[in-house]
């Protein structure tokens, strides 16, 4: 008998969607939304949510720990980024992500929704 898994495996009480390629789980937790994003093998910001979205650039920031996987970025500077499982994570709006390799993504996500930025008081964009 294999054992479940505890990253990729139903999370009870969360409201689930797929979205653009995305598989999302949201629980909350007071005012902060707890959120698991699982971005698929091969999945890119840029070519997958940017069409349903419509803005040119990513501008949620995201914030908590990457629990699976290997995920690279790039800010409109040139700066770029690059997480890899475990490893905590602040990625400021405006910018385009990607799973690099051959496993999914796994992020697990802190947020207030609209008032993340204020509530944890970053920067509304990157900047140097």
């Amino acid at each position: 008998m294999s054992e479940p898994d505890t990253v990729m495996g139903p999370i009870e009480g969360a409201t689930h969607q797929s979205f653009a390629g995305m598989e999302i789980d949201v629980m909350t937790a007071g005012p902060v939304r707890i959120k698991r994003l699982v971005y698929g093998v091969g999945g890119r910001w840029s070519q997958h949510v940017k069409p349903v979205v419509g803005t040119e650039f990513c501008m949620h920031a995201h914030v908590g720990f990457i629990a699976q996987g290997r995920l690279a970025g790039e800010y409109p500077d040139g700066c770029t980024f690059d997480f890899v499982a475990p490893q905590a994570v602040c990625i400021e709006p405006g910018h385009d992500t990607w799973v690099v390799g051959d496993e999914p993504v796994v992020l697990i996500q802190f947020d207030f929704e609209n008032d993340t930025v204020e509530r944890l008081g970053m920067p509304d964009s990157h900047r140097h």
